[in-house]
């Protein structure tokens, strides 16, 4: 009996090593979202789901937790066990936060493993309501030194918090900020004209602007979008020395997550950005896609980290 007993608990304990060695992934992966749903961020990381979701063989679950300025996703991801299952898809917002919040959760380099820099916009659309009495970038400059303008962003730090003040500094305008918790919020104040002006990629107001709701007075990038070349620059509108490319779009895991497993997620993520429903999605935003590698996608946010503590001493944006 003694015998027969040792036997079976060497047969669990062998069953239970097999079950621990299994390969990743083994359920379902949960993505983390600082953004809620319709936003630029929610509408990639979704289309994005599919073809990874295939890739790795398990469902690829969105998790939208908005809420200060992505601050409570990015603390969700810091808390999580760096097991693969938990990730965070976010943009530049990411460092926006850490560099004018001295009380953030957490640092980006030290509590977060960049897995892959998914997407590039390089640049934003300056909208107004239609209503306002403006029809370029000019006229939208000397209006705000007439009467209040307002314009909308994502949050306190958020990107077009810092084109908004920028383009106060770059041309004098007096555009007053105002916050929201995301961008389908916000744009849906611009439509409102509960704020005049509002700032997003292509890709979440494209259906707006054909729609009459919203009008483009410019884009931010250093050249025109080749889908609208009709638009011009900032430089171009009458607002010299301002182009702002606000970034892109990321996966992170927690820090201490294995590398095999970071790198299983970048070979899906790169896999799955070469499928044509995700190249036709991305080009139709007005992304690029990237695909970059862990250490690569590191020295990007090193690098990004230096060029928004540049615009933020720029534009006046205090340290919080």
């Amino acid at each position: 009996m003694k015998r027969a007993a040792i036997g079976v608990a060497l047969l669990c304990l062998l069953a239970s090593g097999a079950a621990g060695a299994q390969p990743y992934p083994n359920r379902p992966v949960r993505v983390i979202i600082p953004q809620p749903a319709g936003g630029t961020m929610d509408t990639n990381a979704r289309a994005l789901a599919e073809p990874l979701s295939r890739d790795l063989g398990q469902n690829v679950v969105i998790d939208n937790r908005s809420g200060a300025n992505g601050i409570i996703a990015g603390e969700m991801l810091a808390n999580a066990p760096p097991d693969g299952y938990t990730l965070l898809f976010t943009s530049s917002s990411l460092i926006y936060n850490q560099v004018i919040n001295k009380k953030t959760p957490f640092n980006a380099l030290r509590d977060f493993a960049p897995i892959t820099q998914m997407a590039q916009t390089f640049g934003y659309l300056v909208l107004v309501n239609p209503q306002v009495a403006a029809n370029s970038l000019h006229e939208l400059v000397e209006l705000s030194k007439k009467q209040p303008v307002n314009f909308g962003s994502g949050g306190i730090g958020n990107s077009q918090h810092f084109l908004g003040e920028l383009i106060n500094m770059r041309s004098g305008a007096r555009l007053a900020h105002v916050p929201y918790k995301g961008l389908a919020p916000l744009i849906a104040a611009v439509m409102s004209n509960e704020v005049q002006v509002g700032f997003a990629t292509p890709l979440t107001v494209l259906q707006h602007i054909k729609s009459g709701r919203l009008r483009a007075l410019a884009y931010t990038g250093e050249k025109r979008w080749s889908d609208m070349p009709e638009l011009p620059t900032m430089a171009e509108a009458g607002v010299p020395d301002c182009v702002f490319q606000p970034g892109g779009h990321g996966i992170y895991a927690p820090a201490a997550t294995p590398a095999a497993i970071i790198n299983r997620i970048q070979q899906g993520v790169v896999r799955a950005l070469k499928t044509p429903k995700m190249i036709a999605h991305l080009n139709y935003g007005g992304y690029v896609a990237i695909g970059s590698t862990p250490a690569e996608f590191r020295r990007y946010v090193e690098a990004d980290l230096k060029r928004i503590a540049e615009i933020a001493a720029i534009a006046k944006i205090e340290v919080q």
